[in-house]
């Protein structure tokens, strides 16, 4: 990591001690003896004050480019040992984020190690207000702020309304570097800035000057730590993303639990989904295997990366995916080529698209069916399009008082068909499905125009059509659905 002239200082151990600090820029990484010549931009060095003045006294200079460190009554070597050990601390400090972005836990053990350097309390938040991570070993004792943090695990809707209505929110979310403000909480000041993670506000760093003044130089060692919870927050895109939290509405949606209303449609907007247009649809995969899945986890890691804008999350033995189509990173192409590759070792239920995410638990359980007829049918994938008959034909069959409702007269030419073997029923229901059409009608049959008049003369004997003549006539749509559900119903009975 590179330091600024302000960390050295702050750490060094010496009470006379003067900043001749003119940059201040986080431009140092090595340690050497002064020498006449070949400075190298990138390093401090220590020497006597004898090197450079001819009536100095006993005292240490520390050089870096425009900046130097006085130090009186010090001697050089030991000045340079301490530098040293400072310069060590942080380097175990990176060594130590570092360490982290491997954790599951990564951004609240980030800010415990950094709490020697940051010397106040800190925290992360979401957009929405909820903590990612709060800094450990603080007691809300500190400050009254600071106790309302821990316990609600952030800011509250109400805390946000009131700093939205005392400051200009706005200006403070954009910080992308540390920017230092004083407080409307109390006699104190905190540095911001936000972090922007897979292109997106992931969230909000915050340190308070609670416990100490801000040292000059404080922010590029927050700089330096926003580079590391930025990297933990990419690397881990199904937790830290704005589609990893909307998976909590969408999944009170789907299951009709209680939810938020305000917060559901702050993080539409930082999705930039627009729920008026927008079309979405739902892919439910499950793992093949009986028992305990095994490449679940691996699979909802890979899908999180690559769909990037869309909602993937695990529910039980479950991955769910929500895809706005309108945000989608992969076009179709691609995205059934993605699915395509996990085909071996899993079903996928495929919703139709739908509007207006407030449907979105009737689709949901739409791919739940066909993730069901996956496995029935031994399909790889099952579209819920494709299966629109299956589905009301199954539906028909599922009261047997369906039946009572049929058209009688449709029954008496089905018993009459049976009997004679002929192909009245077939006839009526092309007459229908024609639009009252006799060449259509015909066309549908695949027999003559003069085939199709005698069969209609004929059915005249059969049943009355006094009906059936008002309704070709008005094209009254109720009675004619009546017709149209009865064919339906007693289509389902011959599968």
């Amino acid at each position: 990591m590179k330091l600024s002239m302000w960390n050295i200082y702050h750490r060094l151990p010496y009470p006379d001690k003067i900043p001749l600090i003119k940059d201040g820029s986080p431009t140092i990484e090595k340690i050497r003896w002064i020498v006449s010549r070949d400075l190298n931009p990138s390093t401090i060095y220590i020497g006597s004050e004898a090197d450079f003045f001819a009536d100095a006294r006993e005292n240490t200079l520390i050089v870096h480019r425009n900046d130097m460190i006085l130090i009186h009554h010090a001697d050089p070597e030991e000045v340079f040992n301490d530098v040293s050990g400072i310069v060590e601390m942080y380097q175990k400090w990176e060594l130590a984020l570092k360490e982290c972005l491997s954790l599951p836990n990564g951004l609240t053990e980030m800010l415990k190690v950094s709490s020697p350097f940051l010397q106040n309390p800190s925290f992360i938040y979401a957009p929405d207000g909820k903590a990612l991570a709060i800094a450990p070993g603080y007691p809300g004792s500190i400050h009254w702020h600071w106790q309302e943090i821990l316990e609600n695990r952030g800011l509250t809707e109400e805390r946000l309304e009131n700093l939205q209505e005392t400051i200009d929110l706005t200006n403070v979310f954009t910080d992308r570097r540390p920017t230092t403000r004083d407080s409307h909480m109390g006699e104190h000041q905190y540095m911001h800035c936000s972090i922007v993670a897979n292109g997106y506000m992931a969230g909000h760093f915050v340190v308070f000057s609670l416990l100490k003044d801000f040292e000059t130089g404080l922010e590029h060692l927050v700089s330096h730590l926003i580079r590391y919870l930025t990297q933990y927050m990419e690397e881990h895109y199904e937790i830290y993303s704005p589609t990893s939290r909307i998976s909590e509405f969408i999944a009170a949606l789907i299951h009709e639990r209680p939810y938020s209303r305000k917060e559901f449609l702050l993080l539409q907007k930082l999705l930039r989904w627009n729920n008026e247009e927008d079309t979405y649809q739902f892919f439910i995969l499950k793992e093949t295997v009986k028992g305990e899945p095994v490449r679940l986890s691996g699979v909802h890691l890979k899908l999180s990366q690559l769909l990037l804008g869309s909602v993937v999350f695990l529910e039980n033995n479950l991955l769910i995916l929500l895809v706005n189509l309108q945000h989608l990173a992969l076009r179709e192409k691609e995205l059934n080529l993605l699915l395509d590759s996990f085909s071996r070792n899993f079903y996928c239920g495929v919703s139709n698209p739908f509007q207006k995410i407030e449907q979105a638990g009737i689709y949901y359980r739409q791919a739940l069916a066909e993730l069901v007829r996956c496995k029935e049918l031994q399909l790889s994938r099952s579209y819920g399009a494709e299966h629109t008959g299956f589905h009301l034909t199954w539906l028909l069959k599922q009261d047997p008082m369906n039946g009572a409702y049929v058209k009688r007269s449709l029954l008496t030419l089905m018993e009459y068909d049976k009997k004679e073997r002929s192909h009245y029923y077939e006839t009526l229901r092309a007459w229908f499905y024609s639009g009252f059409h006799p060449t259509a009608a015909a066309s549908l049959l695949r027999i003559h125009r003069n085939s199709f008049n005698y069969r209609m003369e004929r059915m005249r004997e059969l049943i009355s059509f006094e009906e059936i003549d008002q309704i070709s006539v008005s094209r009254d749509i109720p009675r004619i659905n009546e017709y149209l559900y009865s064919f339906m119903y007693l289509d389902s009975l011959e599968r």
